[in-house]
């Protein structure tokens, strides 16, 4: 199953919606997006945004009293996961060696990252 691609604007709004977990508000996911990715959101923008992700089937709508929540449909771990499987499978055609040397590669992480990054596999359990 291939991941569901978002438009650059749906990434930030899940994101927003993710960080703030179930039971997200608009005005709360408004301001996130504003605040932390230099956004100057307007409610209708973020509420289109929204609309968008109901139909994609990543979040459901739901009054309680006034105002209107979003529930969280599908795992950011899992969503993430599956959009890194796609990756390998499409630019690297399905080969982890190709994938590993680009996470490695100078032009992707500077020394101290890559370094971390190879103590993090290292220590990864199965």
């Amino acid at each position: 199953m291939r991941a569901i691609p978002l438009t650059e604007s749906e990434k930030i709004t899940m994101k927003c919606v993710w960080d703030i977990g179930d039971g997200a508000r608009l005005s709360r996911i408004m301001t996130l997006a504003n605040d932390k990715y230099g956004k100057a959101w307007k409610p209708q923008t973020v509420s289109t945004f929204l609309g968008k992700l109901v139909r994609k089937g990543f979040v459901e709508q739901y009054r309680d009293g006034r105002y209107f929540y979003y529930r969280i449909l599908i795992d950011k771990h899992a969503y993430r996961t599956q959009m890194i499987r796609d990756d390998v499978e499409f630019w690297d055609d399905d080969n982890l060696e190709t994938y590993c040397s680009e996470l490695f590669d100078k032009k992707t992480f500077s020394v101290k990252e890559r370094k971390e990054l190879k103590g993090i596999i290292e220590n990864i359990k199965d």
